[in-house]
């Protein structure tokens, strides 16, 4: 998916700093929607800490995509921290945790696809 937003982002000739406006605004809307990083989840309920976790994983792809030096520039007016709230000590802490994140994702799907697969060989043996 990645590589497909850096084609579109080649394809649209847009400049850095249009792109950087873009990155903004996502953000903005994001923290408009759904509130900013909080990163102390105490006292939250379920739908709140489920809520702020959303907003973090939301930050992780527009910040990932804000670093790239193929889809933007570090551009002056590129701002997501700021508008996420969020501090260099909290973006690396989200930075690695979105980086485990992915590894778990890609050991889960892993598994899911070997378990699709034994069950349609047992389907298979029942059925003979």
């Amino acid at each position: 998916m990645v590589a497909d937003l850096i084609h579109l982002r080649k394809a649209s000739i847009l400049n850095d700093s249009q792109v950087a406006e873009i990155l903004n605004d996502i953000s903005r809307r994001i923290v408009r929607d759904k509130g900013p990083i909080v990163m102390d989840k105490s006292g939250y309920t379920e739908k709140g800490f489920k809520r702020k976790i959303a907003v973090q994983a939301l930050f992780g792809k527009v910040f990932y995509l804000s670093e790239l030096p193929e889809f933007c520039s570090r551009d002056t007016s590129l701002v997501v921290k700021e508008i996420f709230g969020v501090t260099d000590e909290d973006a690396d802490k989200l930075r690695i945790h979105t980086i485990s994140e992915a590894g778990s994702l890609d050991a889960l799907e892993k598994m899911v696809d070997s378990s699709n697969s034994e069950d349609a060989s047992e389907d298979s043996f029942e059925a003979s």
